[in-house]
């Protein structure tokens, strides 16, 4: 997934990966970065807690979810927070995943806190 988020993004970001969700979390808190982009698994993980923890940064942290999980966000409960996540399913062509990374980074860098109408 940093591969092809390193790809999509303009040019100029810094991509990190972080290889868990305990990991990503431990980061947003420490440092929080412009934006996250997570690819969510088949697998159930706290996904609310992280988009809820990404929230309460200041500024929020917005969250690209991007999932192979057939149920929709609202059913995978990755609803918008407060608009500051996005949802595309997978595979997003690259173009679509690149419009999305430079609407929310540019929503982000801009200091909105409302990212739910990028894609």
């Amino acid at each position: 997934m940093a591969w092809r988020v390193g790809r999509a993004a303009p040019p100029g970001t810094c991509v990190q990966a972080a290889s868990s969700l305990k990991e990503a979390a431990r980061r947003v808190c420490d440092d929080p970065p412009d934006a996250v982009v997570v690819s969510v698994p088949r697998a159930r993980l706290p996904w609310a807690e992280f988009q809820r923890l990404c929230a309460e940064q200041r500024p929020p942290v917005p969250v690209l979810y991007e999932s192979c999980l057939e149920e929709g966000a609202l059913e995978a409960n990755l609803a918008p927070a407060g608009g500051t996540a996005l949802f595309l399913p997978k595979p997003a062509s690259p173009a679509v995943l690149r419009q999305a990374l430079v609407g929310l980074l540019a929503a982000a860098r801009s200091g909105s806190t409302s990212f739910g109408s990028l894609v």
